[in-house]
């Protein structure tokens, strides 16, 4: 222990060894004593109090952790509760980064309410957040609290500028009479919409009264002594709505994304020199795409060609624009990429010297449903859809053979790969059912039937989620009502909430 750790103590409330609700897997969970919230519903008013529990300082964070450790598996961790943990943020900080060390999987179940200026300190080593969403309004927060709802604003806005590049849990703990009504549920989402992107599971958690005796216990009054329990089932429906709509909400805020990109198409004009344009015609016959062509029709179209000379980050088409040019690469190399649901960029492919794209989109009439950009200084040659299907459409056999053929193969990888590139494992299941239907379901009653012909373990490196996280995700969406699973087999009863993951 170095002696700057030493001057570091915080206030530890209790310690849970096998928690299974609180963050995946099984969790050691670390409450920690104070909280600057008085929500009525609270259930642990004994971690409220700054004053209390007991003294500990990270090493001995990090010891009781490692006793631990041997029962938290694969997906498991550490999870630090309260109480509002980012309250002791210089303990926080000094114990996160301790066991990030040592190799654990950290949690944190907040509010959004702490101390700021350690904020950087601990964000970068957390890999989830249990986000508490009390109300969706400042004076509903006020009311529900005793506290303004700005602090959980800013929290969310600038969450990945202190460094976080995990996932999210939300919660709302639905109370009768208060939240569980549609229109709280449209709020949530509209609430959480600068995390939302970051979002791995919404959960409705139903108030309960089992607190009540604490209350006592502290000679506190309890003030919702009226309020029944929310009923689970009917939260649990209104779990399943919310869900749905930010499934919406996420699908539609990744196309106003692409949309919205601020990089202009680039002309496709030909900018070579007549020296480079004579040498790059010259070598137009000699490409493997092309030589089943008639070296007469060949010759005819030349003349016809654009050759466009692409800067590095330069794009040579959008997602959605109309397939107007089949490109082939004559240098440098063209990246296909998408915006995934986290809003990150996924490269699929990258094309170099002698590949070609577009050509299925032109005998298909499709629009492009990913976009091209250069990855280096690149030269392109485009032939123009007016070209390509005079020219060529008396060869269709075998080019539209050839194109199929490695579309298909294409198409197959990067659905593949778009599933594997996502830390969502919802995206990720959803992306594995939607592939295993389109492969092996069969229509029965009007609903899609899976076989499932494999073990949980060829669906999980298939999936590439762990076999653990794929179970649990499976159970969630049976929750959800997506799917159902009886004697091996795999119903789909909304198929449009699983397409909503992967639009």
């Amino acid at each position: 222990m170095n002696k700057q750790e030493q001057q570091i103590t915080g206030q530890l409330h209790s310690i849970e060894s096998m928690g299974l609700v609180d963050g995946p897997g099984i969790r050691t969970i670390f409450f920690l004593q104070g909280c600057p919230l008085r929500c009525l519903y609270c259930h642990n008013p004994d971690t409220q109090n700054f004053d209390g529990g007991r003294i500990v300082t990270p090493s001995e964070i990090l010891k009781s952790a490692n006793r631990y450790k041997p029962y938290q598996g694969e997906d498991g961790g550490i999870t630090f509760s309260g109480g509002e943990p980012l309250l002791q943020g210089e303990f926080l900080a000094e114990s996160v980064r301790l066991l990030k060390e040592n190799d654990f999987n950290i949690c944190i179940d907040t509010s959004g309410y702490g101390q700021k200026k350690y904020y950087s300190q601990i964000f970068p080593y957390v890999d989830t957040i249990l986000l508490d969403i009390k109300a969706f309004s400042e004076q509903a927060y006020l009311d529900m609290c005793s506290v303004q709802q700005k602090p959980l604003i800013d929290f969310m806005n600038e969450l990945e500028n202190y460094g976080f590049h995990g996932q999210i849990w939300v919660r709302h703990v639905m109370v009768p009479g208060y939240t569980d009504n549609t229109k709280s549920m449209q709020q949530l989402i509209q609430t959480i919409e600068p995390i939302q992107h970051l979002v791995e599971r919404l959960e409705i958690l139903p108030y309960h009264t089992m607190g009540k005796e604490k209350y006592k216990e502290l000679n506190m009054p309890y003030l919702l002594e009226n309020v029944d329990p929310m009923d689970k089932e009917k939260a649990k429906e209104f779990e399943v709505y919310a869900n749905v709509l930010l499934a919406e909400q996420m699908s539609k805020d990744r196309i106003d994304l692409i949309e919205k990109q601020e990089v202009e198409s680039s002309a496709l004009e030909s900018n070579v020199t007549l020296e480079e344009y004579n040498k790059i015609i010259g070598c137009f016959s000699n490409l493997p795409l092309l030589q089943h062509i008639d070296p007469d029709i060949l010759n005819d179209i030349q003349h016809n060609l654009i050759i466009k000379k692409l800067e590095k980050e330069e794009i040579l088409f959008h997602s959605g624009d109309d397939p107007n040019y089949m490109y082939i690469i004559y240098s440098g190399a063209i990246k296909i990429f998408n915006v995934l649901p986290n809003m990150k960029e996924q490269i699929f492919y990258i094309y170099r010297k002698d590949s070609f794209v577009g050509g299925h989109n032109l005998l298909s009439d499709s629009k492009y449903w990913y976009t091209g950009e250069a990855l280096l200084d690149s030269i392109v040659i485009a032939i123009p859809s007016k070209i390509f299907n005079t020219y060529f459409s008396n060869k269709k056999p075998v080019l539209k053979e050839i194109l199929s053929q490695s579309f298909a193969r294409i198409r197959w990888a990067e659905d593949l790969i778009n599933r594997l590139a996502t830390i969502n494992s919802s995206v990720k299941t959803a992306g594995l059912i939607l592939r295993l239907a389109e492969n092996f379901g069969i229509n029965k009653n009007g609903q899609i039937q899976i076989l499932m012909e494999f073990d949980r373990t060829e669906m999980s490196n298939f999936s590439g989620l762990t076999r653990d996280s794929l179970t649990r995700k499976l159970g969630e969406f049976e929750e959800l009502g997506y799917i159902h699973i009886e004697n091996e087999m795999l119903t789909i009863l909304n198929l449009d909430a699983l397409e909503s993951y992967l639009d």
